[in-house]
């Protein structure tokens, strides 16, 4: 299970209020609701600030990005930054990719972070795995990338793998007509892929480190 529905399920459990009455407190319907529980969707932003506050956590919380249930406010993206103001600007957060074995890149809207305006990022997306490690990118971090449709051999991007979905942050090197979709860690295997088997994504410019 998912760590972001198993505590949404947790900290519902633990509430001891109903689905009848997180819904009239919070204005999400019932049917919203069970399939948040149930994790076959996740709360967007609004829904997702409303269950924050019911339960009384941070957003980063309900995230999965953090272990500290009241790190920060419940509505405020803006605490998630490593920034100052007012040189900063938002950029969504869209969900998860692996730095792993492979995962599934959830496209959805999760909230924004606001970033230093010198960091040319167009989103960022949860780091799931510790493939990369070897070049600073952890398990539990944000992950910025600039959108990018094309690639230089050597660089580290946002892939999408073609054949199942799949998205993944590795270095890609390009060998010939072959693409090595290398990780920056000893115990992972590379992925072999052509031109057609891959999409880029989008290239990655930069690390938040989770403070789990």
């Amino acid at each position: 299970m998912d760590i972001r529905t198993k505590r949404l399920r947790e900290l519902f459990e633990q509430s001891g209020l109903s689905q009848t009455e997180v819904c009239s407190r919070t204005g999400i319907n019932k049917g919203a609701l069970s399939s948040y529980l149930s994790g076959r969707y996740f709360p967007k932003q609004n829904a997702l600030e409303q269950l924050a506050n019911i339960f009384n956590v941070s957003i980063k919380y309900l995230m999965g990005i953090s272990n500290l249930p009241q790190e920060y406010k419940y509505n405020d993206f803006e605490g998630i930054t490593n920034v100052s103001f007012p040189a900063a600007h938002p950029i969504p957060i869209l969900g998860d990719i692996c730095a792993g074995n492979g995962i599934f890149c959830e496209e959805n809207y999760m909230g924004n972070f606001f970033i230093d305006k010198s960091v040319k990022a167009d989103f960022c997306v949860n780091v799931q795995g510790d493939s990369m490690i070897d070049a600073g990118i952890q398990n539990g971090d944000l992950a910025f990338c600039r959108q990018s449709f094309d690639f230089s051999s050597g660089k580290i991007y946002a892939v999408r793998i073609n054949s199942n979905n799949d998205a993944v942050l590795k270095r890609v090197i390009r060998q010939g007509d072959t693409l090595i979709l290398a990780p920056c860690n000893k115990d992972y295997d590379p992925i072999v892929s052509d031109d057609e088997g891959v999409m880029i994504l989008g290239e990655y410019v930069g690390v938040y480190h989770s403070e789990i």
